[in-house]
C-alpha cells in the first residue's frame, strides 16, 4: 500500500470522526436554542426516571465501548495487511463511537423533554470522553500492534 493510499485511509477514519462530532454539537447547540428562554413545565415524571437513567447509562456506554473495542481489538489477525489493520481499525472505532454517541443523544432527548440542564452536564462529560476516543496513528499502531516496518510505513505516510 502506497503511502499516499495510508495516508486517505487515515483522512476517512478522521472525516469520520469529525462527521459524529459535529453531528453532537449542533445538535446540543438546537437543544440550547430550544429550551433556554422557554417557560417549559418540568417533566416531573420523566424527570424522576431519567435522573437515574441518563447518568447511569452513559457511564454504562463508556464501558461497554471501551470492553467491545478491546475484545474485537484482540480478535483481529495479526497476519492481516495494513489496509486490512486499518479498514478494521476504522470499524472497531466506530462501533466504539456509536456507543457513545447514543448516550450522548440520549442526553440530549433527555433534556429536551424535561428542561433539566443536569442531562447537559452528562452530555458534556460524554462530548469529552468521545474527544478521548478521537483517531491518530499513535493509536493505531499501539492498539493494532503494528511491526516496526508497518509503523513506519505508517507514520512516513504523514510526512
Amino acid at each position: 500500500m502506497s503511502s499516499s493510499e495510508i495516508k486517505n485511509q487515515l483522512k476517512v477514519t478522521n472525516t469520520i470522526y469529525l462527521a459524529l462530532l459535529s453531528g453532537l454539537v449542533i445538535f446540543f447547540v438546537i437543544v440550547i436554542l430550544l429550551i433556554q428562554n422557554k417557560n417549559l413545565k418540568l417533566n416531573t415524571e420523566l424527570d424522576k426516571i431519567f435522573t437515574f437513567l441518563i447518568p447511569v447509562f452513559g457511564l454504562l456506554m463508556m464501558f461497554i465501548s471501551r470492553m467491545i473495542y478491546n475484545i474485537m481489538i484482540a480478535k483481529l489477525d495479526s497476519s492481516s495487511t495494513i489496509p486490512q489493520k486499518i479498514s478494521y481499525y476504522r470499524t472497531v472505532k466506530i462501533i466504539s463511537w456509536a456507543l457513545v454517541e447514543g448516550a450522548c443523544f440520549l442526553a440530549l432527548v433527555a433534556t429536551i423533554l424535561t428542561s433539566n440542564y443536569l442531562y447537559l452536564v452528562v452530555f458534556i462529560f460524554l462530548l469529552g470522553y468521545f474527544f478521548l476516543l478521537r483517531p491518530s496513528a499513535e493509536s493505531l499502531i499501539k492498539d493494532m500492534r503494528l511491526n516496526s516496518e508497518e509503523s513506519d510505513s505508517i507514520l512516513k505516510s504523514l510526512l
